[in-house]
């Protein structure tokens, strides 16, 4: 692998990525530490300790995603591999969307957007980044 098929951190592109893993994690820091706030954020408010394993698992996810993100710009792998993982984590947000949208029927369209819009930025990142990857292979990426 070249250095040219690496997102580099004097790249924009770098930093965004990166700003998602971090974003990832706060997200998921919230829910373990304040997991009803959190909750209402996320917009399927939860109350009561049955819900609670919920919220550490949105919790755990979250952190786990935003590491793992965060540990492919640090070691530096191919551009195809940070945009495939988003591709995939992109699922993550989708399933959130829908989680919403089938638990509160639409009301909480705040959250429902924030789902929605992350979704597709992580979408959009990943077929930048894939750009940049036919860029600086030379490649065409139909």
């Amino acid at each position: 692998m070249s250095a040219k098929d690496r997102l580099r951190p004097n790249s924009v592109l770098f930093w965004l990525t990166g700003l998602i893993a971090v974003g990832i994690i706060f997200i998921g820091i919230r829910f373990l530490f304040d997991p009803l706030r959190a909750s209402l954020d996320f917009g399927v408010p939860g109350y009561g300790s049955p819900t609670l394993a919920y919220f550490w698992t949105k919790g755990s996810r979250d952190i786990v995603y935003g590491l793992l993100l965060a540990s492919l710009l640090w070691l530096g792998v191919s551009r195809v591999v940070t945009a495939t993982f988003l591709f995939v984590a992109a699922l993550i947000p989708i399933a959130d969307f829908l989680n919403v949208y089938i638990n509160t029927h639409s009301q909480a369209s705040g959250a429902m957007m924030i789902h929605g819009g992350t979704a597709v930025f992580m979408i959009v990142l990943a077929l930048f980044i894939l750009r940049g990857a036919a860029t600086a292979t030379g490649k065409q990426i139909d």
